[in-house]
């Protein structure tokens, strides 16, 4: 290696050391990503009084639970959905942002039963309600999904496949998606 190529590695190095050394800590308690908490919150200002709005998808189009606007931040949808991707009663929308970008919704099985056909996910919550979070890297595209508890017998699915995207974006994008698509589903 020469000396001007291990100047500029080192240089950077020691720029690196000096700023986050005499850098004073931040108070408070970390938060993943996008509002996913994979423990339960100790905070006493911020502790639930009841239980999260029981929520209903019956009759609803799983394509209408990603709407434009929602998918907007992503580049926004290209072409029409794709119903019963890549599951039955899911839906699919291909995104401007990149090659084989996807983004989608719609209802799958309980969270338990997503949870056991993915054990290398985590268990976490949206606003309230119990989920299962899991994220793979699939040929260079970052892809999560999230299982979210609706009731005993179903989950709200999102999903979002990113290129070269980091899991930690992927997951803050898609818990803006399960949270807009939990906003479209009636009361109970």
């Amino acid at each position: 290696m020469t000396a001007v190529r291990r100047r500029a590695l080192v240089v950077p190095m020691l720029l690196l050391c000096a700023t986050t050394a005499c850098t004073p800590p931040v108070p408070g308690e970390p938060v993943p990503a996008a509002g996913f908490r994979d423990e339960p919150q100790t905070s006493t200002a911020v502790q639930r009084s009841e239980s999260p709005t029981p929520r209903d998808g019956a009759g609803i189009d799983p394509c209408s639970l990603l709407a434009p606007q929602d998918l907007a931040a992503l580049g926004g949808p290209v072409g029409q959905p794709h119903p019963d991707q890549p599951v039955p009663g899911a839906c699919t929308h291909q995104l401007t942002s990149g090659p084989d970008n996807v983004a989608g919704a719609g209802f799958y099985d309980p969270v338990p039963v997503v949870a056991q056909h993915q054990p290398r996910g985590v268990a976490v919550e949206v606003e309230g309600r119990s989920a299962w979070l899991y994220c793979e890297l699939i040929d260079a595209h970052q892809t999560c999904t999230a299982a979210t508890e609706l009731g005993p017998d179903r989950s709200l699915l999102t999903m979002l496949s990113l290129q070269d995207a980091s899991a930690a974006d992927t997951t803050d994008h898609l818990f803006g998606l399960t949270t807009a698509a939990l906003h479209k589903l009636p009361p109970a």
